[in-house]
């Protein structure tokens, strides 16, 4: 989580982020839910988020909108990492209402239209990239 900070930390330092700019971070429901097998990476995502709003305060006044992304469950080399894996993609999948998991496209396509010129007013949130997933119990 504080990397994404070194690196804004940087980059305006280096003066490559300026009004227009847009800074997104990738979280996931971890962040502000409990699950087996998920600790450190909730305490890592409950923290990201954190810094997504402060730095959205910091860099909002030079332009640069600051966003966290909260992509559904999405079946990646990373997330099979976890030990209930497939556990985790079935239940996504019945949760759902769009009755699929997430892909790696659909957050794609979501960074794409956020960081349209004219989006900057949408900063220091945690955007969720699901269909309606972590809403459905």
């Amino acid at each position: 989580a504080h990397s994404l900070v070194y690196w804004v930390q940087d980059l305006y330092a280096r003066r490559l982020l300026g009004d227009g700019s847009h800074v997104f971070a990738m979280t996931s429901s971890g962040g502000t839910r409990v699950m087996p097998f998920y600790g450190a990476v909730s305490a890592a995502k409950a923290a990201l988020e954190s810094h997504v709003r402060q730095l959205a305060l910091e860099l909002g006044p030079v332009g640069v909108a600051v966003n966290a992304l909260r992509a559904g469950v999405t079946d990646t080399p990373a997330s099979r990492k976890i030990p209930v894996a497939e556990y985790l993609f079935q239940e996504a999948k019945r949760r759902n209402p769009g009755g699929r998991l997430t892909t790696p496209e659909d957050v794609a396509t979501a960074i794409a239209r956020l960081a349209l010129p004219g989006t900057r007013w949408i900063s220091g949130n945690v955007i969720g990239v699901d269909a309606g997933e972590d809403v459905v119990l």
